[in-house]
């Protein structure tokens, strides 16, 4: 019985970046708060899903490119599955201890990508990114987290004894706003600013600050796993 395998994909951060482009372009043209604030919403969520699609394809690549170098001479016909059996231990465990590397990536986010890439590299994450561009990141995560995990952002004000006070909820939501005003983003104590709260932490300003860190992070992480156009010409060049 011939069996033939034929895989045809396309990975989401393909066409990711010509959306979210096309997505600015129309927020620039928008006036109203409200749709500016959901435009940009979508736009963080674009964001994070190109940077983990990129992640995967990347570790992925890498293994492939690297273990290819240890695949012993075969003479087995184009598609032909190998016969597990005939095959040396050491040669079947590295086989599979592959492929369960490539599913755990697969099914991994962003923190554990994080994990997976000292993991293969055998190299610290700090020597892989840079600080600034590292935090940047984390705190679009945190914006994807609390958005995709359905979180109410609030702004709550109690007194006591005459005197009031206000914090964000999330806590995470104030940990970004406090993020924000040391990158200049956001100006102003929060008792000053509460009431255009949303249109300063999802303005345009703020995207397009993430934009910029994306494109930091993309050429750092292509840099550190020694990335070339002969391994993924697409992944090599992407950039937003």
């Amino acid at each position: 019985m011939d069996l033939n395998i034929k895989e045809t994909y396309s990975r989401p951060y393909i066409f990711i970046p010509k959306t979210i482009l096309w997505i600015i372009k129309q927020r620039d043209l928008e006036k109203d708060n409200d749709n500016l604030i959901g435009i940009n919403t979508s736009i963080i969520l674009n964001l994070t899903s190109l940077v983990e699609s990129f992640n995967k394809e990347l570790m992925i690549s890498w293994i492939k490119n690297h273990t290819s170098k240890f695949e012993p001479e075969s003479e087995l016909e184009k598609n032909e599955l190998p016969n597990w059996e005939d095959m040396p231990m050491g040669e079947y465990l590295l086989e599979r201890l592959t492929d369960e590397l490539i599913l755990e990536i697969e099914s991994s986010e962003w923190n554990k990508q994080l994990r997976l890439f000292t993991k293969i590299t055998n190299d610290d994450i700090n020597r892989i990114i840079e600080k600034e561009t590292l935090i940047g990141m984390n705190q679009l995560f945190k914006y994807r987290n609390i958005l995709t995990h359905g979180n109410k952002l609030s702004l709550i004000e109690w007194t006591y004894d005459r005197k009031t006070s206000e914090r964000l909820e999330p806590n995470k939501f104030e940990g970004i706003f406090t993020f924000l005003k040391q990158q200049n983003l956001v100006t102003g104590k929060l008792k000053d600013v509460k009431s255009d709260i949303f249109e300063l932490t999802f303005s345009n300003e703020v995207v397009d600050y993430f934009i910029e860190i994306i494109n930091k992070y993309l050429d750092e992480i292509k840099k550190s796993f020694e990335m070339s156009k002969e391994i993924n010409k697409t992944l090599f060049e992407l950039k937003i």
